[in-house]
């Protein structure tokens, strides 16, 4: 098994160094109690079995996708909890699990989630003290957990890779994400965590590697901009190696339409930061059957309120 510790916490790496569809998980382990918790649970097979071989009492998940929750059904005993923005979207996808219709689908890997956690607040998770920071743009309810005693800010899918930032999903937003990529400098930490492939950045490297990421936005967007001044219409515009190469578009669906939906998040962005795409954009959804509404779809979070600093907000 690939991992590192840092106190009390073991970072379990992913298969395939953590590349998509595995990302790495933390495993907090309480000293006097030999009980665990597991932060996000998408390593592959073989982590799998060796997590359900520790005592893990809870699974706290950062965000609903699948690459971070996939084995959450095969801890059937122990508790789930999730943010409040992806606590209905993992419902719904722990429901489609149980029906054989979807048992196809990939958005099925859920288990059912029995809590919402609270953002902001202290948590104690097998003894050691965790703050989930909101960091929505990834995804509506993305977050990065801190843990301040050993200076551990798992940063997730804020993930420094060569590719970029990933914004493609209905809930996604580009300036959420810098700015909630900007609010990870803030942060007192010595140990930068993403959840795919670079591992761990220390301190002193970090600003200068999320600068190098976050620059990857501005070029594909001036990409976008060049390309309409060439006048290329909005049917050709995922092919000019905005976001993908257009070679890999064949590779597999989920390609173009990332495309496609990454591509419509920058013409919006454009749009309101004063460039006159309005027409532009709607014909572009009309060639790649996206509807408008849905580029940006965002929900009421399933709890609103205070919740308390252990956490444990009871949805029936």
């Amino acid at each position: 098994m690939n991992y590192e510790k840092i106190g009390p916490v073991e970072i379990v790496i992913g298969e395939s160094q953590s590349r998509s569809p595995f990302s790495t998980s933390l495993l907090i382990r309480d000293k006097s109690t030999k009980e665990s918790t597991l932060i996000d649970c998408g390593g592959g097979p073989s982590v799998f079995a060796y997590l359900q071989q520790q005592k893990i009492r809870q699974i706290f998940l950062t965000h609903f996708h699948p690459d971070h929750t996939s084995g959450t059904p095969l801890f059937d005993q122990t508790q789930i909890l999730i943010n409040p923005y992806d606590y209905n979207r993992l419902l719904q996808f722990a429901e489609m699990r149980k029906s054989p219709a979807t048992s196809r689908d990939s958005r099925k890997a859920a288990g059912t989630p029995q809590l919402i956690y609270p953002y902001e607040q202290e948590i104690n998770m097998s003894g050691t003290t965790v703050i989930m920071l909101h960091a929505p743009g990834h995804s509506e309810g993305f977050c990065c957990p801190y843990i301040p005693e050993h200076g551990i800010l798992m940063i997730g899918d804020i993930d420094l890779t060569s590719f970029g930032p990933w914004y493609f999903g209905p809930d996604s937003d580009i300036d959420q994400f810098i700015a909630s990529a900007r609010m990870t400098l803030e942060v007192d930490a010595k140990y930068f965590l993403t959840s795919h492939q670079k591992g761990m950045v220390l301190q002193e490297e970090y600003p200068r590697k999320l600068e190098q990421y976050l620059e990857i936005i501005d070029r594909r967007e001036e990409r976008i901009k060049q390309a309409i001044k060439r006048g290329c219409s909005p049917a050709e515009l995922i092919l000019q190696d905005v976001i993908y190469f257009r070679k890999d578009h064949g590779q597999a669906a989920f390609i173009v339409r990332n495309e496609q939906m990454g591509i419509a998040k920058h013409l919006k962005r454009m749009i309101r930061n004063g460039e006159p795409l309005g027409d532009y954009f709607l014909e572009f959804a009309m060639a790649h059957k996206l509807a408008p509404d849905y580029v940006e779809q965002f929900t009421r979070p399933a709890f609103v309120g205070k919740a308390s600093a252990q956490s444990e907000t009871k949805m029936n």
